[in-house]
C-alpha cells in the first residue's frame, strides 16, 4: 500500500479492511485515539494468535460492545492500529516509530524489544506464556504474541528518552504544533474522565497526579507501573519508571497512592 497522509476522521476500515460492517463502518481514527470506538477493552488474543496480522484480524472480527462515541478504555483499537498504520506507512510499526518519533526527538533508547536483559528491569514471572522472569521483552501477553511491537504496549526506553517523548505533545516535536495542541485538548468527557488524542487529561476528582497539578496537565500511565505526566502551567514533566507487578498484580490501590505521592512531591 502506498504511504499517504491520514485524516483523524478516516474510517478505521480503510486502515484495517477486516474491520467493517454495521456500526463498525462509522468508527474513525479519532474514535480509536479517544477510546470511543465502541470496542471491548481487552481479549486474550495471545491464546490463539502468533503475529500482528493474526491479532489484528481476530480483533477486527469482534462485535462492537457499545455504540461508537461512548468512552471505554480499550487496548483493541491501538492493537489494530499496529497493523493499520504499518499498512498505511508501508513498513513495520516499530520502524515507523523509529523513523517518525524516536529518531526526530533524538531518543536512541526509545524503541521496541527484545532488549538486552542486563539493561532492563525485570517485571514478573509470566504465569500464562511460561517465559519465566520477564526481562527485556514486553510484559503484555498480546503484544508479545504480536512480536513485541504494538500500539498499546512494548515500548522501552530510559527515563531521559521517555522525557524526550514528552516533547512530542508539549512542544510539537515530530508531529507539529497543531496536532500536539489538538492531542492535549479535551476531546471526550465521561464519569471523572477527560481524554485528548492518545492522552489522558487530569481528572477533576481523585487525579492520578495529585491536586497540586493543574487541570491543563496531561499524560498517560502504563500497566506495569510506568507513567509520563506534564503540567504546562508549572513547566513540569515527571517520568516515573517503576514496577508494580514484580511480586504480582494485586496492588492497584498501593500503586495509585504511590504515583500521587511522587507527583505531589515533584509539584
Amino acid at each position: 500500500m502506498r504511504e499517504r497522509g491520514l485524516s483523524l476522521d478516516v474510517p478505521l476500515r480503510e486502515l484495517v479492511p477486516d474491520f467493517r460492517g454495521g456500526r463498525k463502518d462509522d468508527v474513525t481514527l479519532r474514535h480509536v485515539l479517544t477510546h470511543t470506538a465502541g470496542l471491548r477493552w481487552w481479549l486474550p488474543l495471545w491464546q490463539d494468535v502468533h503475529s500482528v496480522d493474526e491479532a489484528v484480524w481476530r480483533a477486527a472480527q469482534e462485535p462492537l460492545a457499545q455504540d461508537p462515541g461512548t468512552f471505554t478504555y480499550s487496548d483493541l483499537g491501538y492493537l489494530m492500529l499496529t497493523g493499520g498504520l504499518a499498512r498505511a506507512g508501508d513498513r513495520p510499526f516499530g520502524e515507523l516509530i523509529a523513523e517518525r518519533v524516536s529518531g526526530p526527538i533524538e531518543a536512541p533508547t526509545l524503541g521496541y524489544g527484545p532488549r538486552d536483559g542486563a539493561t532492563c528491569a525485570a517485571t514478573e514471572i509470566d504465569p500464562s506464556l511460561g517465559r519465566g522472569r520477564i526481562r527485556g521483552t514486553v510484559h503484555d501477553e498480546n503484544a508479545y504474541a504480536m512480536g513485541g511491537a504494538a500500539g498499546h504496549a512494548g515500548l522501552f526506553g530510559t527515563a531521559t528518552d521517555v522525557a524526550a517523548l514528552a516533547r512530542v505533545f508539549r512542544d510539537g516535536a515530530a508531529i507539529g504544533d497543531g496536532l500536539a495542541a489538538l492531542a492535549r485538548t479535551e476531546q471526550v468527557t465521561a464519569e471523572n474522565v477527560r481524554r485528548g488524542l492518545g492522552l489522558a487529561l487530569r481528572a477533576p476528582r481523585g487525579p492520578m497526579t495529585g491536586d497540586r497539578w493543574s487541570l491543563d496537565s496531561y499524560g498517560h500511565t502504563g500497566f506495569t507501573g510506568t507513567s509520563l505526566w506534564i503540567d504546562p502551567r508549572a513547566d513540569l514533566t515527571v517520568v516515573l519508571l517503576t514496577n508494580r507487578v514484580y511480586f504480582g498484580r494485586a496492588n492497584d490501590d498501593a500503586m495509585y497512592r504511590f504515583r500521587i505521592a511522587v507527583h505531589e512531591a515533584a509539584a
